[in-house]
Formats: C-alpha cells, structure tokens, sequence
C-alpha cells in the first residue's frame, strides 16, 4: 500500500467511477489577512480540502483497512480533532484505488508551519504541508 497522492485545494468532490474533480488544487500556503486592530480571533475559519489517493496491491483489496487523518502545528499540536473512518476496496486482479477526500474548516490563530499526516492501519502514508502566513489590513479610508 503506498499513497500515489496528496494535495489540497479548495474543493474537491468524488465521482461514482472512482475519480475525482478538484477546485484549486495545489495549495501550499495560506495568506491570511488580520483586521485592523490584530485581533486574530476575528478571523473567519479557511475552507481547505485535501485530496489523497491511496493505491492498494492485489493482496490489500477486499478487506477493511482504518485510515487516520491528523492536523498538527509545527510544537505536534492538533489543529482539528483526529479524523477516522474505514474503508475496502473490491477484490480484484489489478491494483485498486482508494480516494480520500477531507473537507474541513480551519480555525488558525497563529502563523506557521502546519501537516496533515495521512495513517493507514497505523502506518504513516505520507504528509502535506501547509505554511500560514498573516499580514496586516489596512485600516479603512474615510473620504
């Protein structure tokens, strides 16, 4: 079992033939903007939606498998409660292939480095990264 990809984007949306169609994809970096005053927790949450693709060998298919996703800040805090679930492939002669998608929304209160660390039956598949960053608006302008 490896993990043939990982991303995120927007928003992602699975398809019944075991594809997927993504909205803005390849998000690496959020910009978030801090209102006037710099008070983060006025910030709304950030939608982001990541998207993995996990390929199964002929022997993986045709039994349960547990996935773990996890959210940590760079000190391994969790940003967003772990997330669970299962999941089984039809058996088959050939390869299969198992499409993770997770939208969330994001409550960010400070800039930084941040993972999403994608476990299948407790063995890490593989990680994306994700760097915050904030920047001051401006105030407003009174003509």
């Amino acid at each position: 079992m490896k993990l043939k990809n990982i991303f995120l984007c927007d928003a992602a949306t699975a398809n019944p033939d075991n594809t997927f169609s993504v909205l803005r994809g390849g998000i690496s970096a959020l910009n978030l903007s801090i209102p006037s005053g710099g008070d983060v927790s006025q910030l709304p949450p950030c939608q982001v939606t990541l998207v993995a693709t996990i390929e199964l060998e002929v022997t993986e298919m045709g039994r349960a498998h547990q996935v773990e996703l996890h959210l940590l800040d760079i000190d391994g805090k969790k940003v967003i409660p772990e997330v669970r679930g299962n999941f089984q492939t039809p058996v088959s002669p050939r390869r299969g292939y198992f499409n993770l998608i997770l939208n969330t929304l994001l409550k960010i209160v400070k800039p930084g480095e941040y993972c999403f660390y994608v476990n299948v039956d407790g063995h890490e598949l593989g990680t994306q990264p994700l760097t915050v960053l904030f920047h001051q608006q401006p105030p407003a302008q009174i003509s």
